[in-house]
Formats: structure tokens, sequence, C-alpha cells
């Protein structure tokens, strides 16, 4: 008994010190990447996320954008994916879609006398805080309720004909060409009138099954299927349409933006099909939700895959460690790869999720993982309850340093933006670039470093702001005594970082 006790009393020691050390241990010694996704989903659908509460004022709506930004920059993230179009209504001033009833409390009427535009207001706010933002669109839902009341603009009230009730809810028919227009139309409108870093699609194409019910596309599988296809394959045909055409269409209208989607999490079960992954999940992509992602990825039609891979290591049907090895495992064709973690499931009575360790590890998983770039986190709402430790762990540890995009995509022939004029005065560091690179400059990236330390750019642990305008101001000094250096260097609109600027070496 005596040794049992003094094992378990160095266990103990030993753990107090690793935890000691964890809190304690200088920021040079925190594995952080300088480039990784670290996204959040903010759910406007059913109020999830934002707003709190249909029919808020300009002002209301204002602070509770500026509360979630502020937070999601102090936990150290980079992107906003913003659901903008939660179903077939717009929380934007559309040309085409009534504006959403979870913005307004009744679809159709306006946000405020005075036209606030919520959509440009959280782009600015995200951007002025070093944030990207991608409008997240959910292509094919019209309704959360078949006797929902909607405005007379709204897609199932002009064509009622392209809506199929199924499971209580209405959705666009993927079968209907003139229904695949329309979602393009609602996409190029975004585009092009508003300054997003991305489109995101979710995990909803063609419904998740509901017992005792059929999907009714009868019709347009009859009228619309030149080739005969069977079901399954043309179904599959129908949402392979939408990605490559939005796909195009992103690139053509906004080069600079990024496509992606985030599926559910399992492609194919392997005793199904032998490429498909160790796991035994009674819901696939391919198979019923019709959504061939792996053929997106070949196709290079999409920028960036997030597999919503929502179940914890160990589980006996879908493992996120198996799930994750094998989306990093895919032949990558130049598109990123990021993990879609369950936030949700976290201190609900669940014994896997009771445990506070066990997200903490996911990330760290797939930051080891090669083929991985990051983590998404859904959703915002969950941030404001005790999660067992891991907004801590995000802000004091994980997340700890910025992290730049890794959405860096092609652009051909551009010239390097050059920094000059670096400058301190007054608490503020200011910098120049040449007016005619302006419009191409999304951020600047600021790096500071000990005097004396060696740094090439490389160093994550230098990376410690990003801001969208040529100056910022530093943080009061303590003594004066400690010199550190600082560089600047644009970070443009296709994520492409250019040449440092010189050093100014400043006393703090």
């Amino acid at each position: 008994m005596n040794g049992l006790r003094l094992v378990v009393a160095v266990v103990l020691c030993l753990i107090s010190f690793l935890q000691l050390f964890t809190q304690n241990r200088p920021t040079a010694y925190i594995v952080s990447p300088k480039r990784e996704m670290r996204g959040i989903w903010v759910s406007t659908v059913n109020n999830i996320d934002w707003p709190s509460q249909p029919g808020l004022s300009a002002a209301q709506l204002k602070r509770e954008v500026g509360a979630i930004l502020d937070n999601v920059e102090r936990m150290g993230l980079n992107t906003v994916f913003l659901q903008v179009r939660p179903a077939s209504d717009a929380i934007y001033m559309s040309r085409i879609e009534p504006w959403s009833v979870y913005l307004t409390g009744r679809q159709g009427v306006n946000a405020s006398s005075s036209g606030f535009d919520a959509l440009h207001y959280w782009i600015d706010e995200a951007h002025r805080r070093g944030i990207e933002l991608h409008a997240w669109i959910n292509p094919f839902r019209v309704s959360q309720r078949v006797d929902m009341e909607c405005s007379p603009l709204h897609v199932s009230r002009r064509h009622p004909e392209w809506i199929i009730a199924y499971g209580g809810k209405q959705y666009l028919d993927p079968g209907r060409p003139e229904a695949r227009a329309y979602l393009l139309d609602v996409t190029r409108d975004i585009l092009t009138r508003y300054d997003i870093d991305g489109i995101h699609f979710d995990d909803y194409f063609y419904p998740y099954p509901v017992r005792d019910e059929v999907f009714d596309d009868s019709l347009s599988f009859a009228r619309n299927n030149p080739q005969r296809l069977p079901l399954a394959e043309w179904r599959r045909g129908n949402v392979d349409d939408v990605i490559r055409s939005v796909g195009a269409l992103v690139k053509s209208v906004k080069p600079w933006a990024a496509f992606g989607v985030s599926p559910f999490g399992v492609w194919r079960n392997k005793d199904v099909d032998a490429r498909g992954s160790d796991t035994r999940a009674g819901i696939t992509n391919y198979d019923v939700l019709y959504a061939n992602v792996t053929k997106w990825v070949e196709q290079r039609w999409v920028d960036y895959i997030v597999p919503q891979i929502y179940w914890e290591s160990g589980h006996p049907a879908a493992n996120f460690d198996v799930l994750s090895r094998w989306w990093a495992g895919l032949p990558h064709r130049g598109v990123h790869f990021f993990v879609g973690h369950a936030v949700f499931k976290i201190n609900t009575g669940t014994k896997s999720w009771d445990n506070g360790m066990e997200m903490p590890a996911q990330i760290e998983k797939v930051r080891a993982t090669a083929g991985l770039e990051g983590s998404v986190f859904f959703s915002y709402r969950q941030f404001n309850r005790d999660l067992l430790g891991l907004r801590a762990a995000m802000t004091e540890r994980l997340y700890r340093q910025r992290a730049l995009s890794p959405l860096e995509l092609r652009e051909n022939g551009a010239t390097d933006i050059e920094i000059s004029r670096l400058r301190f005065k007054r608490g503020k560091l200011t910098w120049q670039v040449d007016p005619k690179d302006r419009g191409r400059i999304r951020f600047f990236a600021i790096y500071r470093y000990r005097k004396g330390d060696d740094f090439d750019g490389s160093q994550s642990v230098a990376l410690w702001d990003v801001v969208p305008d040529a100056e910022i101001e530093l943080p009061a000094s303590r003594s004066g005594r400690q010199k550190y250096v600082y560089r600047v260097a644009a970070i443009d609109l296709y994520r492409h970082e250019h040449p440092l600027s010189d050093k100014i070496v400043v006393r703090q």
C-alpha cells in the first residue's frame, strides 16, 4: 500500500510539473505554424450564433458583431465562415432574395430604416482585425418549415415548381437546371458586390434521409436525364454540376476568393469501396448525400475541403484519428484540407466528450498530420459556455501567436509589393507602400523579435500581429530596456507574402 501511495504521489508531482512548465514556458518553445487555418462557423439559421434574436436594431446588431469578432481575435482565430444565406434568404442586401427572417423577424422586411447592410459591416470589422470572412451559403435549403410564412420575393413563392417538401422542410430540386442556374445567380450577386475572401458551402446537398419518406424528384429525373443514368449517379452528377459551375464562377469573377466545401466527415466506408475509410458510418457523402467529394478534389473544382469529423478519437464507427488520416492521405491536387471539429459536443454529458483533453488533442493531431493545414470549429455560440478549458488552451498555448491563412491561391505575373519608410513615432509604427499597389493588399504582417535573435521571416513566433492599414499602435513601454526589432510584409489578396521591410529597433 505504501508503495502504491508513493507511485501516485510521484505521478501527481510529475503532472503538476508538466502543467507548470506548459503554462510558463517561453513563447519560443510553442510549436505553431506560421500558416494555419483557424476558422469558426458563425451560424445565422435559427439564430444559433448571430443575431441573438430577430428584429434587433442596427446599433444592437453592430454591438453583437463587434463582441463576436473581438472574441474571435482574442482566441487567435483568423477566418470567419459567416452564414449569409441560411434558407434561400439573405443577411445582406440581396438583389435576388428577401431579407432573412432570422435577421429581421419577418422575411423580406428591411433590416433597418437606415438600410444597414449587415454583411458589409461584418466584412469591414473582420478585416479591421486581420480576419478573413468567407460567405457561407446553404445551396439547396429553402425553408426550415413547410408552413413558414415566406415573402413574395422568396423562391418558394416565385418558383414553387422548383421546390420539394421533405422531412417537414423545403428544398430546391438539384435536378432542375433552372434551379442550379438560380443558385449561380445568387452566388454571382454576392461575389460582385461584397469584398469577401471566399464562398463556402456546407454539407447540405441532397438532404439527410428521413425515415419512411422519399425525396420525390421523379419528375425532374424523368425530364432532365438525357443519358438515362441510374438515379444515384444522376443525383451525383447534379451536385457535381453545381460545384464545378460555382468554382468556375468564383475564379472568373473574383479569382483571389477561395471556394470551399465542408462535407460530412465520411466519404465512403471501406467495406463498400476499397478507396473508402475504415469506418462503419450509416451516412456517407457518396451514397446518401450524393456528394462525390473526392472527384471535386481530383478535378480541382474547389480550393479547400473541411470534412466535418464530428467524432472523438476511438469512436467505434467513425474514429477521428482514422478519418483525419484518411482525408489527409487523399491526393490533394493543390486543394487545401482542414478539419471541422464538433465543439458543440464538449461537456454535454457524454463520457468521451467530458474529457477536457479531447479537443486540444484533436487540434494537435491535425497540426502534426502532413496534408492537414488547420481546424474550423462549430460553432461560435459554444465558446460562451464551459468547454473544459478549451478556450484557455487556444488563447494561451495553441493559438498564442497569430497565423496567416494557408489558402495561397495562384496569381500570374504579380510583382513584389515593397514596404518603405518604416517609422516609429508617438507610439505608432507606420510605413508606406506604392499607391498603385494598395488595391492588391489585404493585410500587413507585423513581425517582432528581440534584437540579436536570428530571424529570416519563417519563424511563427515572430508573427506578432496582422492588420489592414499601414500603421499600428505598439504596446506602451514598461521599462524601455528591452530592444525589439520590427519588420513588416504585405499580404496580397491571393494571400501571398511579399518581401520584408527593413528593420526598425524600438525600446520597450
